[in-house]
């Protein structure tokens, strides 16, 4: 009997050519109070089914990427296809409360990584910036 590798248990990764694309799109919600990340969802999802409906909101694979909006400064980054990006900053814009709240979200920027848009608008930084 042979013996099998760890190597061999683990599921090829696709390469990068073969991955599906993505954007993030960095927004900033403008409102009264402060908004939570349940609310902000929410609000989201139902403006995307309004506008969009169900099927064309199937095809966006929009996330709200939970761990990067702050609620202090009420920036955050949504994840989507490249070819619906249009579509999501429409039914964004349509977004006028927040729970009780008026509000409405402004996009600041679209990106193609994650890093970019974490270093560029939500002012994080890495060690290597450090050293020169």
């Amino acid at each position: 009997m042979r013996q099998v590798s760890s190597m061999e248990d683990k599921p090829k990764t696709l390469p990068a050519s073969l991955r599906a694309k993505r954007r993030y799109i960095i927004f900033e919600v403008v409102s009264e109070k402060p908004i939570d990340y349940i609310e902000l969802v929410g609000a989201i999802w139902r403006s995307f089914l309004d506008f969009l409906g169900e099927l064309k909101t199937s095809e966006l694979n929009f996330w709200l990427i939970k761990n990067l909006y702050d609620p202090k400064t009420q920036r955050g980054i949504i994840r989507c296809s490249p070819d619906q990006v249009e579509y999501v900053r429409a039914a964004l814009s349509l977004i006028d409360q927040i729970g009780e709240t008026r509000a409405l979200i402004k996009v600041n920027s679209v990106t193609g990584t994650i890093k970019s848009a974490k270093k560029k608008y939500l002012g994080f930084t890495d060690l290597t910036d450090f050293e020169k």
